[in-house]
């Protein structure tokens, strides 16, 4: 019975160290699966007493870091239990045995981020991180075979659909002789006609590429050749994945029967071609024109990024074909005009030198880069195709962007008071055009209609800023709620917002103290160095740093604080720096920095020892 005991008891306690080890979450777990799968998230604590379902509560998030939710996934309060994201689950018998692990159905690529499950069993809170890795893996089309005519050369296509992440490495090599194993790749050589395109994003959030690799009949061999795409992708259990097409050269040569075939004929068309011959000829060369396509642009165009714009002209051969590009822009010479005389005022400038073409037999592309600035936004391009005396001519108005470049949520107070008026500002600046809007949000989308705006401003620069305030009355409830500021721009890509988030703090947050360093790591006598020491994350912005040699203050002269600076998390950093130039008696000293915040729980002290000086 003892034995037992004994036995029941090592184990319990076992248990709660490993419910302990994930309570505080020093390590996050990784974990990697495809896109359509199911997954689970383990979340275990403890529960020695037993507690009923009513005193428990569950939150999982997706964190933006650690200590800062994204958006909930699922919350488990009161015995019942919130899905905020379809498709999650927490079993809640399992939860009197310590279980508050997260099952996740059908996982999408948007899923992908640092989850976080926090349990409340008061005064108890449990912390478990689990960052899940989600990748889409490819369908890869490529034909098994194909031909090319003798002295002809070929294009072959290698489309890669529906992968995440972006990052992936595509290589084509190529095997020739029957000497060579089948996909074996070790005699490979990598071709040099390749062009592989850009990722292009589906709606799905997965991407999707093309690669191409131009081949000459004479290179093949009268044998043919193996030409394989070669794919580097994380969702591959090895990593990689290929694909393989047989190349073979057809001869032009005819047989009799199609000697026969193509003699009749000929004799045919030879009677219709006096008939007929010159209104066809004149039909197919003279009315029918080439195809020329809209002009081709980004759906964002960024101020100060270079960016093309591309024309593609089809059934024209290249010897026939020109393209001038063209900028529309205001004549300033011209003081004023009637509104007959309007066009006048516009002349166009000459862009061609800018662009290039590229052709691929009677296909061509036309590229204009270009770089804009806020002042040409509405600009206008021209492309002109002529070709046999002609000329077609293709318009657009290029519309250009500038993503703000800062926006944070500031607090008045800095740290909330119960039952006292607080007022959060979400500031909002550097942005074009000024088709800016701003909503704010509480905790899992709880739309807060009392905002006040102001702006959009505009400065000498012709960009914009704009400022949203709102004011509430913290409650006891309110502790680590969350406010979101969602901001609706031209400028930002699908899905077409970003957001600054607040989380309520009656107590402030304590700053994370780094460890001392040394710079240079090991100084000579008499050299200058420095001593220094990152305070990150804290609020307020109040914080007292001391330095002290062997168990006695520094002068102050030796020693600069760096002023606290905003992050745009809402919280402030700063530096302490400690200059000195050691002497042979400050070797072996022991340098101690105190950090003191209002929201520290106990003092913060980092200490470093100046090594001994080693003489050779």
């Amino acid at each position: 019975m003892n034995s037992s005991w004994d036995i029941k008891h090592v184990i319990t306690i076992m248990l709660i160290i490993l419910h302990c080890k994930g309570a505080n979450a020093e390590s996050t777990k990784k974990i990697a699966i495809l896109a359509g799968t199911d997954v689970t998230l383990n979340c275990f604590f403890n529960n020695p007493e037993h507690v009923p379902l009513k005193k428990i509560t569950v939150e999982w998030g997706i964190m933006v870091d650690k200590e800062t939710i994204k958006h909930l996934v699922y919350t488990f309060q009161n015995e019942s239990g919130k899905v905020h994201r379809e498709g999650s689950q927490v079993d809640q018998t399992g939860l009197l045995q310590g279980n508050a692990s997260l099952h996740l159905f059908n996982v999408t690529v948007a899923d992908e981020g640092l989850y976080r499950c926090r349990v409340i069993i008061t005064p108890n809170i449990y912390k478990v991180s689990s960052q899940l890795e989600v990748s889409a893996r490819p369908s890869v089309s490529l034909p098994e075979t194909a031909t090319v005519m003798e002295g002809e050369e070929r294009t072959l296509m290698c489309d890669i659909m529906g992968f995440y992440p972006e990052n992936l490495a595509v290589t084509w090599l190529i095997q020739n002789g029957s000497r060579v194993a089948r996909g074996s790749m070790a005699r490979g050589t990598v071709s040099r006609d390749v062009c592989t395109g850009m990722a292009v994003p589906n709606p799905d959030g997965t991407y999707s590429v093309s690669s191409r690799i131009t081949v000459q009949a004479t290179t093949v061999g009268s044998g043919g050749a193996m030409y394989i795409c070669h794919i580097e992708h994380r969702s591959y259990p090895d990593g990689k994945y290929s694909k393989s097409i047989l190349l073979t050269v057809q001869d032009p040569g005819f047989n009799a029967v199609t000697l026969m075939v193509v003699t009749s004929l000929v004799s045919v068309l030879l009677v219709f071609s006096v008939i007929g011959g010159a209104m066809v000829f004149y039909r197919y060369f003279f009315t029918v024109p080439p195809s020329i396509s809209d002009i081709i642009k980004p759906t964002i165009i960024y101020a100060m990024k270079p960016t093309n714009l591309k024309c593609i002209i089809k059934r024209v051969r290249v010897r026939e074909l020109k393209v001038k590009w063209y900028k529309i822009t205001a004549n300033t010479d011209c003081t004023a005009a009637s509104n007959s005389q309007s066009m006048a005022l516009l002349s166009h400038k000459d862009m061609s030198d800018q662009a290039n073409i590229h052709s691929e037999g009677v296909d061509h592309v036309s590229t204009l880069s270009i770089c804009l600035s806020v002042s040409e936004d509405q600009a206008k391009y021209l492309c002109v195709v002529l070709y046999r005396g002609r000329k077609i001519t293709r318009e657009t108005t290029v519309s250009v962007k500038v993503t703000p470049s800062f926006f944070h949520i500031s607090s008045m107070p800095q740290i909330p008071e119960v039952e006292r008026l607080l007022v959060l500002c979400c500031r909002v600046e550097k942005f074009y055009p000024d088709d800016l809007h701003l909503e704010w949000l509480r905790n899992d989308g709880e739309q807060v209609r009392t905002a006040t705006n102001y702006g959009p401003f505009s400065d000498h620069e012709r960009m914009y800023s704009m400022w949203s305030k709102i004011e509430l009355t913290v409650a006891q409830e309110d502790e680590r709620a969350v406010y979101t500021c969602r901001l609706y721009h031209s400028s930002f890509p699908g899905p077409g917002y970003k957001d600054v988030l607040y989380h309520i703090n009656t107590q402030g947050t304590p700053p994370s103290v780094m460890f001392i360093k040394c710079e240079p790591l090991l100084p000579l006598p008499d050299e200058e160095c420095t001593l220094n020491l990152c305070i990150k994350d804290f609020c307020p912005e109040q914080v007292s740093v001391t330095w002290f040699k062997d168990g006695q203050g520094v002068p102050t002269r030796q020693v600069f604080n760096s002023p606290p600076s905003l992050n745009i998390n809402g919280l402030y950093s700063m530096w302490s720096f400690l200059k000195l130039s050691p002497t042979t008696e400050d070797y072996g000293s022991e340098f101690r920095c105190r950090v003191v915040h209002i929201a520290q729980k106990e003092l913060e002290e980092r200490v470093f020892t100046l090594s001994d000086l080693i003489v050779t």
